[in-house]
């Protein structure tokens, strides 16, 4: 029988491929594990430092693994695709319907005075008193987002009591409120995580984190509400369906 060091490239790295998505796959290897460094995988599977490399990378192409600079390769939480909403699934619901059972906790309620770029996304003015509230998000057990979310007192003088922690925003504005929601200006960046979010969502200091700014509005084009929202990058994706003229449209 050929030993490792006679067989054919190409099988030797799905050799190891096949191996590590394996361990993975049966838990061997836990969400959020460091797998073994490359000198490791080379001497356990007697095979070259390009052929791991290989193995590995297609791994991180398929979402299996994700790597940190300087810390190594660690086990991915399976991501899920978030979608444009429909019409009664407003908005980008990045942290309510996107697979599992989900659950938050409030981690703040309080008022400040709106700051001009607050005062300026509600559409109020300075000084003004703003609401907010910060919860963490989780899908089954696993801490995926915080979400911090400023209103107007003036506009929504019981919010910090009206919301609960497991209650949608959207289906306090539309159901407990009455409104007709209208859209929604989403803005998505990235970042990586500081010490205090990492302690908080259970991830590495320096692993990748998206974050979505949101302004909703009202039918009328009035806003209701600012939202800053820091979701793990290892856990989520983001799907957009593109019209001819350029619109990001609605799915069924």
């Amino acid at each position: 029988m050929a030993s490792n060091n006679d067989a054919r490239p190409d099988l030797l790295y799905s050799q190891v491929e096949n191996n590590l998505r394996q361990q993975i796959i049966s838990g061997e290897l836990g969400v959020g594990e460091k797998i073994p460094t490359e000198l490791e995988l080379c001497e356990r599977y007697s095979v070259s430092r390009i052929t791991v490399r290989r193995a590995v990378q297609n791994l991180v192409d398929e979402g299996l693994i994700y790597r940190l600079r300087g810390k190594g390769s660690f086990v991915s939480v399976p991501k899920r695709v978030i979608r444009k909403g429909s019409p009664n699934n407003f908005g980008y619901h990045a942290f309510s319907d996107i697979g599992g059972k989900n659950h938050r906790r409030v981690l703040e309620r309080s008022s400040l005075e709106a700051t001009p770029a607050l005062a300026n996304a509600l559409d109020i003015k300075v000084g003004d008193t703003v609401l907010m509230a910060k919860r963490l998000v989780f899908e089954d057990s696993i801490p995926i987002a915080l979400d911090s979310v400023y209103v107007s007192e003036r506009s929504f003088p019981s919010f910090l009591d009206d919301l609960s922690e497991d209650m949608s925003l959207y289906g306090l504005l539309s159901e407990n409120y009455g409104i007709q929601l209208g859209v929604e200006e989403l803005v998505i960046d990235v970042s990586t995580a500081r010490e205090d979010e990492a302690k908080l969502l259970s991830c590495i200091i320096g692993s990748p984190i998206y974050v979505l700014s949101k302004i909703t509005k009202d039918s009328k084009g009035n806003p209701l509400h600012y939202s800053k929202s820091l979701l793990r990058g290892d856990r989520a994706s983001f799907r957009f369906v593109i019209s001819p003229e350029g619109k990001i449209v609605t799915e069924a």
